[in-house]
């Protein structure tokens, strides 16, 4: 189907342009709008669930480097972070993709032990109830890891 579309160029002036609808290939999605486009769009809101109210207040430039530097932490906008304070949620900080220096020293201590059994064992030594109480040891730091515990 075509259509019409008018472009203003100046005060008065209007160049006039028709559309036609072109077939789009198979692996490829339509333009914006089209039926190929729109029934991948996120579903509507109602309308109790649309934010359309907008709230303003002043601070000052400290106050909103806080704001900022608080929502950073916990890792979502500042917008979303102002959203939730003022309406009483508690906002947690984001969890840190830097290692966790207790599980890095828990670890540091076993694999001390791995190291001094090695060298006992290169030496002659049998260690065999030692290295499965260190296989243990380290399931259940790894348990607590995966857990979030550490």
């Amino acid at each position: 189907m075509g259509g019409n579309i008018s472009v203003l160029h100046d005060e008065n002036r209007f160049e006039r342009f028709t559309t036609t609808k072109v077939s789009p290939l198979e692996d490829e999605p339509g333009p914006p709008g089209s039926e190929e486009t729109r029934r991948m769009a996120r579903p509507k809101k109602q309308d109790g669930e649309k934010r359309d109210e907008v709230a303003r207040f002043r601070v000052t430039l400290a106050e909103r480097e806080y704001l900022r530097a608080q929502a950073r932490a916990a890792g979502i906008s500042e917008t979303e972070y102002l959203r939730r304070r003022a309406l009483g949620y508690a906002v947690s900080p984001a969890r840190s993709n830097l290692p966790d220096p207790t599980l890095i020293s828990e670890l540091n201590r076993i694999g001390v032990n791995v190291n001094q059994l090695a060298r006992a064992t290169h030496r002659g030594s049998d260690f065999v109830h030692t290295w499965q109480i260190i296989g243990r040891q380290l399931s259940d730091v790894l348990a607590k890891v995966v857990r979030g515990d550490l």
